[in-house]
């Protein structure tokens, strides 16, 4: 499930979603001088991360569910495992998770968008080495 070719392997690894060995973003989601910023081409197979101009503007509708997903999962794992809790204190932990993790979901929004468009492509390994 979780092997190369699969669309959760480039996901989750942050690799490309063509060749799923080259790097997707220029630096890590929490370094704030590159923070959510995709490479030009992948350094192993060369395919071109964008299709167009403002290609990963789509992304804002994943990030979108994702923070709708966080929130949901905050708000029932607070629930459960603290039942008094007060709405205050509910929204105030799921605002602090919200910031807390909005660089990673920024990241993963974009390299998601991404696996939507591109396809995994095992016979180009290994043929096209940039470096």
């Amino acid at each position: 499930m979780l092997g190369k070719g699969t669309k959760l392997y480039s996901i989750l690894r942050m690799k490309c979603p063509q060749c799923h060995e080259g790097t997707f973003f220029e630096g890590h989601p929490y370094r704030f001088s590159t923070m959510g910023e995709v490479k030009k081409r992948c350094p192993k197979c060369n395919l071109k991360y964008s299709k167009e101009p403002s290609f990963y503007a789509g992304s804002y509708y994943v990030v979108y569910a994702l923070g709708v997903a966080l929130m949901v999962t905050v708000w029932g794992l607070i629930a459960i495992v603290f039942p008094d809790f007060g709405p205050g204190t509910i929204l105030s932990s799921i605002f602090i998770f919200l910031i807390l993790l909005s660089p990673a979901m920024y990241a993963l929004s974009k390299i998601i968008w991404a696996n939507f468009f591109f396809n995994y492509k095992k016979a180009i390994i290994g043929k096209k080495d940039v470096n």
